[in-house]
């Protein structure tokens, strides 16, 4: 996960002065932001970085990726808080919605993926073969959730990994409930059809015989 937020306009976060408001509202903390107040964006950051990134990750699939996502969005927050307006939405909901349109931004991007950057694969131990068990089990779900389609992807994601109800996955992905239950159950269906081809594949993996 991102340690700092790194920005040309507020400089480093590490030097701004201790927060003074830490049980502060999302909304008076933006309202602060708005004036320029240095101490409430910290206290921002720190509260919700974690949650951009792990969505942003869950997404993409890749860490780097998903650092570059967190630091853009709270970026931009800083960059454009003259222009924000309290609607009445919780800041949490605009912060997903924004993580998934620049996720999607940078899924629209070239991709340059290097072999070198694959991880070796572990080897010793005695738990060595159960740990390389775990992980391709672990690589076969993520596998499976690349192939879902986008929109299901992010449903997903915000649904089941960041704890949104459908009410609130809808107003992020600007689409029905309906609408949202309906990407719900297909990826769920996809997933098992996916998990089913795979599991035979990873038995086989292991199989002395």
């Amino acid at each position: 996960m991102p340690t700092a937020l790194r920005s040309a306009e507020t400089g480093d976060l590490r030097s701004v002065p201790p927060a003074v408001r830490d049980d502060a509202s999302d909304c008076n903390l933006m309202a602060a932001i708005r004036d320029g107040d240095h101490a409430a964006y910290r206290i921002l950051v720190q509260r919700h970085l974690g949650r951009a990134f792990g969505l942003a990750r869950r997404l993409s699939g890749d860490a780097a990726e998903a650092e570059d996502v967190a630091q853009d969005v709270f970026l931009q927050i800083w960059r454009r808080r003259a222009s924000w307006s309290d609607d009445g939405a919780q800041f949490t909901t605009w912060l997903y919605r924004a993580v998934v349109n620049r996720v999607i931004d940078h899924r629209r991007r070239p991709r340059n993926d290097h072999i070198d950057a694959v991880p070796e694969p572990a080897v010793g131990g005695p738990d060595a073969v159960d740990r390389l068990h775990r992980r391709q089990v672990a690589d076969r779900l993520r596998q499976a959730q690349e192939k879902l389609p986008q929109q299901q992807k992010i449903a997903v994601a915000l649904y089941y990994f960041q704890g949104l109800s459908a009410p609130e996955v809808a107003s992020i992905m600007d689409a029905s409930v309906v609408a949202v239950e309906a990407l719900l159950k297909r990826a769920r269906q996809n997933l098992r059809q996916s998990l089913k081809a795979s599991a035979q594949t990873v038995r086989d993996s292991f199989d002395d015989g």
